[in-house]
């Protein structure tokens, strides 16, 4: 008999689940149905190129696969909700299409984006999170003249680039005394507050009870006015459906190792999975495209009967102005040094170790040198802290000197 995977979530985690379940020889049916009317798409460019790009017809280009392969592959891609989960009979009722019966689940539905208590979306007030959201915003940045950012992360940051880029006012509204102090150390986040300022973008830090009141003509923020707001305030896993269901939910869908939930057949990745990181087994959600990427892989090949471990070291990219940054670790990770390799025009590698160990590692424009020392941060190779801030010593030589240390190997450097 035919068995059926059911994919609950048609972005760019269930998109590649799906063309790996092919490649690792899943012969049989395969449903990837999401509540969004295109096709799966990546994430990442619409708070840059869609927002930025001179023309409104080629302003993204960030599907995962073009719309034939689907077809090649057999994977049947439905624009349908998945309103319930029977874990018992094994069967899933869509909005649209109604009863489904499938042999394995999994759940990609990604997450929304969390809401400010009592403002909803409005005609001068935006949330950005899908393609649709993305083009309402380019279509309104083009009469704006000033904007208002709730929230100075990551998608904060890279929204305020893209509205100084194309010549809006920007002020930033952070309830942080600084910029993403969770996730960068205080000398990088101070360079990306000079970087913004640089550019022109106000900050207004330490700003408490942030409230957006729309008005006929745009919108109030802390007693100003502004024509638009943008609130970029951080993510919700979509995990109702799998709560409902009986699944095991805390800050997402809990699973193991193996990508596997609380109920049998059923799996969970991406920004929805909450899954135990580290030798601690630390409960992590990770939102970000690698995750989403290759934790869906993962949870692929266990359903097809592979076996495979997710361990992953994470790395997250964000691209503002002309940085780019790049930052290998898991953020906020303790480190009790920090050294630092300077280069040229601005560029730089900045890396936290602890108990001589590399446990994070960010770069401006030289993501390059993340790949060189990427195995050390993977295997917690102590390294010798003098050799590493030595800029005369490639890191490639470094990497290739230690792991031959270890190896109790006489390492030349050349």
């Amino acid at each position: 008999m035919t068995q059926t995977v059911l994919i609950i979530g048609a972005g760019q985690a269930g998109a590649r689940a799906a063309e790996a379940l092919r490649k690792y020889g899943f012969e049989g049916r395969i449903v990837l149905a999401g509540d969004e009317r295109h096709a799966p798409y990546e994430r990442p460019p619409l708070s840059k190129d869609v927002l930025t790009a001179a023309d409104d017809a080629d302003c993204f280009k960030g599907w995962v696969h073009a719309e034939a392969l689907y077809r090649e592959a057999r994977i049947e891609w439905l624009s349908d909700r998945v309103l319930r989960l029977d874990t018992h009979r094994h069967v899933a009722t869509l909005e649209r299409a109604g009863e489904l019966h499938y042999d394995h689940c999994l759940f990609t539905t990604g997450g929304r984006a969390r809401r400010l208590p009592g403002v909803p979306e409005g005609p001068h007030t935006f949330y950005l999170r899908t393609l649709d959201d993305a083009m309402r915003l380019r279509a309104r940045l083009a009469t704006a003249r000033s904007v208002a950012v709730i929230g100075g992360g990551f998608l904060g940051l890279e929204f305020a680039a893209s509205a100084r880029t194309r010549g809006l006012d920007v002020s930033v509204f952070e309830a942080a005394s600084s910029l993403l102090s969770r996730a960068l150390p205080p000398s990088l986040s101070e360079r990306l507050r000079i970087k913004h300022e640089s550019h022109g973008v106000r900050f207004v830090f330490n700003a408490q009870e942030l409230h957006a009141e729309e008005h006929a003509t745009g919108v109030q923020v802390c007693g100003e006015h502004f024509d638009l707001c943008v609130i970029a305030i951080g993510q919700q896993p979509n995990d109702e459906v799998a709560q409902a269901a009986g699944i095991a939910t805390n800050n997402g869908i809990v699973v193991d190792r193996h990508c596997r939930t609380s109920a049998a057949d059923v799996y969970a990745a991406g920004d929805c999975a909450n899954f135990p990181f580290g030798a601690s087994d630390r409960a992590t959600r990770l939102e970000s495209w690698q995750n989403a990427q290759e934790q869906a892989i993962v949870a692929a090949r266990n359903i097809v009967g592979d076996a495979v471990m997710y361990a992953p070291t994470p790395w997250f990219w964000t691209d503002q102005y002309d940085w780019n940054i790049q930052m290998l670790g898991m953020p906020g990770t303790p480190a009790d040094q920090w050294i630092e390799r300077a280069g040229a025009d601005g560029k730089t590698l900045l890396m936290g170790l602890r108990d001589g160990v590399i446990v994070q590692a960010f770069t401006i424009n030289q993501g390059g040198e993340l790949r060189a020392i990427r195995r050390l941060v993977e295997e917690a190779t102590p390294v010798d802290a003098g050799l590493l801030a030595d800029p005369g010593i490639k890191l490639r030589q470094l990497e290739r000197l230690t792991r031959s240390t270890q190896s109790g190997d006489q390492g030349v450097l050349v």
